[in-house]
């Protein structure tokens, strides 16, 4: 019998040590090197990392503009607050599939009858969001409706309704909950809900 290959590579974290601070940085609004290392969300995010890593971290934010050091003190620049709400969905995300058994992947509560639409218009500048909210629906298992129009029969977790109500979203994406979509038989066949 041949023993599987081992791999001696460590493997990669879900949540950054970049983007922990980026979450810490969005809670508190400032904060010092050391109230970031020692913060007690660094180890329910699951980061035991040493110090350096911290700073080597907070360095490459530094030079792609996401934090500003003022004093001792850290904080967000405004592409820097963006970035730190997508970490938070990605860490929602993370957290979403792992809270999931195997064993309920592909089942789902039953259906309260409401369609949960999401349509965007997204000027061709905006195309980083829409192509971020895009894949972001698509892991959600939305299905798209129509272009740029994408339904569930799945209730919505709270952190999509929070990334569509950022302000730089919501002037392009609305949800909309509706009880009724005249001829939805396709639909129903489509999410496995005949």
């Amino acid at each position: 019998m041949v023993e599987p290959e081992r791999s001696n590579s460590i493997p990669r974290p879900d949540i950054s040590v970049a983007h922990i601070i980026l979450l810490i940085l969005s809670r508190d609004g400032r904060a010092t090197f050391s109230q970031i290392a020692k913060h007690p969300q660094v180890r329910l995010l699951g980061a035991v990392r040493s110090e350096n890593s911290f700073y080597t971290a907070l360095a490459r934010l530094k030079r792609r503009r996401l934090v500003v050091r003022s004093g001792d003190y850290y904080e967000l620049t405004p592409a820097g607050e963006y970035t730190a709400l997508k970490a938070y969905i990605r860490k929602e995300m993370v957290d979403a599939e792992k809270t999931r058994l195997p064993e309920q992947k592909g089942k789902e509560k039953s259906w309260d009858g409401r369609w949960r639409v999401v349509f965007f218009d997204f000027p061709e500048q905006k195309r980083p969001l829409r192509d971020h909210l895009r894949v972001l629906l698509k892991r959600l298992g939305f299905q798209e409706f129509q272009r740029s129009i994408w339904i569930t029969p799945k209730k919505l977790p709270q952190f999509l309704l929070k990334f569509i109500a950022d302000p730089q979203m919501r002037r392009y994406a609305k949800v909309v909950t509706t009880l009724d979509v005249d001829y939805d038989d396709d639909l129903r066949k489509r999410f496995r809900l005949l």
